[in-house]
């Protein structure tokens, strides 16, 4: 038996964790979206602004199925000039072109196969998934523990929920494989000490393409270049500092034009649902908070309602609702009424944590029409973690505030230990954890305050990233904890 364990033993010593995460995300990755039943994300009607803007379009645009239902991955390629106002500024479109580009060079049909951009998505998370396991079992020692934090990395990030967003046009995909790399390049500098200007601007580059993914991320900008201030006094290289400080102004610049953005159709769909899914939900006495925000009481028969109603009160693009109505409501006002009516704030929070661990909207199904499954019907291949995620969390919002609560207090501990033994790598690790947690709870707050609960799973999603990541990170913490005492228990 001794002769067994320790042939297994030095089996998983020979074994480079990091490379086999790498090619189990692409090995799964493959099964989930290259092979029959393909699986992918059914179009909420949100494709056509970024497919239109980089010349593709829909195929069957009067396709009764075409919407939420079923999964197509064949999409039209303009012939000649595209007329459409390209008025929707993404990072997701560079990805768009590449994989028509590429699809051009291999078909010449004009018709694109969305695989043709999955695969970067999905080359793009294997690389942050190896980055990320080759810092969390860099202190680990035991081989079993290795191979755990391995596994529950891939169980988490190879989800099908989570891989079914690349064959899609959803920002998601941006969101989940470059988010996936910066952290990992970011924890890569903070774990080895390799803060060099080629790994800072891998980290800028990344940091960049997931910041533009989606106008709602634009605050997420303002958190990374604080970070890039921070990693500047890593290095005491002049050209290093001042890449750093150039990256940080980059960001914030970044922040505010990707913000601006936010005008016309999105604003005002935004603002309709803050109001009417956000502030008046579930709200008893509707004509207070006309008043509140100096509105006509007649404002309040629209809550409850959503601004894709097909039938509605107005017109909901008429003049004179844009000046008496959506004009009214700022950002900063409705802040303002969240800080002085707390008890609205907190069902509102109530209902995006709720949300807040659904990585899939319910709404849209994963199968082509063509694999003969039900309307909307969703894939469960490999999808154990976020089913159970989901049933453990959703509707237990006390759940939620135990666990950040926990996360806070655990990691000021390990922060204020870190600043006691003048530990340099500790002391960035959490503030780098804590940028991620940063950005999960600012997606929760940005989202309620700025669409209420329209749509809200896809809203909060970054939230799911951020849960995933850190709960990794706390796995990998309790396995060194346990390591530890195993070997002062030996050494008595």
């Amino acid at each position: 038996m001794k002769n067994i364990l320790n042939r297994i033993n030095s089996i998983f010593k020979n074994i480079n964790y990091p490379l086999a995460a790498f090619f189990l995300v692409i090995i799964i990755g493959i099964f989930t979206l290259f092979i029959k039943p393909i699986i992918g994300m059914a179009d909420n009607g949100d494709f056509y602004r970024v497919i239109s803007s980089n010349g593709v379009y829909e195929l069957n645009p009067n396709d009764s199925d075409l919407y939420n239902g079923y999964f197509y991955r064949h999409y039209g390629i303009y012939k000649y000039n595209n007329d459409i106002e390209k008025n929707f500024i993404s990072t997701q479109g560079i990805f768009i072109k590449i994989a028509v580009y590429i699809s051009q060079m291999i078909n010449k049909n004009f018709i694109l196969d969305i695989r043709f951009m999955s695969w970067m998505f999905l080359f793009v998370e294997a690389i942050g998934i190896y980055l990320i396991v080759k810092v969390l079992i860099n202190q680990v020692t035991e081989e079993k523990h290795k191979l755990i934090i391995t596994l529950v990395t891939i169980f988490i990030f190879c989800d099908t929920t989570y891989l079914a967003y690349y064959n899609s046009f959803y920002g998601e995909a941006i969101n989940i494989s470059f988010f996936l790399l910066s952290i990992g390049i970011l924890l890569n500098m903070a774990e080895f000490n390799k803060f060099s200007k080629l790994n800072i601007l891998l980290f800028g580059i990344s940091s960049f393409i997931f910041l533009g993914s989606k106008q709602q991320l634009s605050p997420v900008g303002i958190l990374i270049a604080v970070l890039c201030l921070r990693i500047g006094f890593k290095n005491k290289e002049k050209l290093f500092k001042g890449l750093s400080m150039v990256l940080a102004i980059g960001f914030v610049i970044s922040s505010i034009l990707f913000y601006k953005q936010i005008t016309g159709d999105f604003q005002y769909i935004n603002g309709y649902h803050a109001m009417n899914r956000g502030i008046l939900l579930y709200e008893e006495d509707p004509d207070e908070v006309m008043k509140f925000f100096n509105l006509n009481e007649q404002y309040s028969l629209l809550k409850d309602t959503t601004f894709y109603d097909d039938v509605t009160l107005v017109n909901l693009y008429d003049k004179q609702l844009i000046e008496d109505y959506y004009k009214k409501f700022t950002t900063t006002k409705i802040i303002s009424y969240y800080i002085t009516n707390p008890r609205a704030f907190f069902k509102m929070l109530k209902i995006a944590f709720d949300n807040g661990y659904s990585i899939r909207p319910n709404a849209m199904g994963n199968y082509e029409k063509s694999e003969n499954k039900e309307f909307g019907a969703k894939s469960y291949f490999f999808a154990l973690y976020s089913t159970v995620k989901e049933k453990v969390f959703t509707g237990n919002i006390v759940l939620s505030i135990i666990v950040i609560i926990g996360y806070c207090y655990s990691s000021a501990v390990r922060y204020i230990k870190a600043r006691k033994i003048n530990c340099d790598t500790m002391i960035f690790k959490e503030e780098a954890y804590f940028y991620i947690f940063l950005v999960g709870i600012s997606q929760i707050i940005i989202s309620v305050i700025g669409a209420g609960d329209a749509d809200l799973a896809k809203h909060v999603f970054m939230y799911n990233m951020s849960f995933d990541l850190i709960l990794i990170y706390f796995i990998s913490i309790k396995l060194q904890k346990h390591q530890v005492k195993i070997k002062s228990k030996n050494n008595k």
